[in-house]
């Protein structure tokens, strides 16, 4: 299955020492789980769409947005191909945002989780 590594590797964020290499040394990360290059790149730009033809598990998705401040509407946002405030237009509860980071992973940055709905 070519997309066992790729989840492998962010099934990992689980790990803390993991997660902060994603954050501190991506490009090292990277290198040490062997990802190719089409890998390294669907993580780098956050291409959601792309993650999951390639075979992610959609869980490890929101492991990757938690690791990286991206909350869970902005990532389902960017695979309908969607701003985050068109997309909660047609949720019941328009405001919400959520994620599955823990709470020491802080409030979400809006401006990076506007990278992932390219």
């Amino acid at each position: 299955m070519r997309a066992y590594r790729i989840n492998d590797y962010l099934h990992r964020m689980v790990e803390p020492a993991h997660r902060e290499a994603l954050i501190k040394h991506n490009e090292a990360s990277f290198e040490a789980a062997a990802l190719s290059e089409e890998e390294r790149e669907l993580i780098r730009t956050r291409d959601w769409r792309g993650l999951l033809h390639y075979g992610v598990i959609f869980f490890m998705l929101e492991k990757l947005g938690a690791v990286t401040g991206i909350s869970n509407l902005h990532i389902y946002a960017a695979m309908r191909g969607e701003t985050l405030e068109a997309f909660q237009r047609t949720r019941n509860a328009p405001g919400a945002l959520y994620s599955v980071a823990g709470k020491a992973a802080g409030k979400f940055d809006r401006d990076n989780a506007e990278k992932g709905k390219e």
